[in-house]
């Protein structure tokens, strides 16, 4: 896909190229739209007092929240086999199981 940095694969134990299911591109100009209320908060008391227009555009905004952050969380995946990688490229420690008696 789009971007690809080395990552380590959890499925491969291996490094490997990750990429990304929406671009970097895209994923950068999404993050803007997390930064727009403190671009609007100088006009809070004007907004505050339109409760007409701007209670419903809040509400759609908030409505939007929810995929955006689907794109901005979205994990790393191995370019050969679709493993989720690590934020850190590195593969997470085993844990160990409690052995049965």
């Amino acid at each position: 896909m789009a971007d690809q940095t080395s990552g380590y694969c959890t499925r491969c134990d291996r490094a490997v190229e990750v990429e990304h299911r929406y671009s970097h591109r895209t994923r950068k100009w999404v993050r803007l739209y997390l930064a727009m209320p403190l671009v609007l908060l100088p006009f809070f008391p004007i907004l505050a007092a339109d409760y007409v227009l701007a209670l419903p555009m809040c509400m759609l905004y908030m409505l939007g929240i929810g995929p955006v952050l689907m794109i901005v969380r979205d994990p790393p995946l191995c370019c050969e086999c679709g493993a989720l990688v690590g934020k850190d490229g590195r593969a997470p420690a085993a844990t160990p199981t409690p052995s049965a008696p």
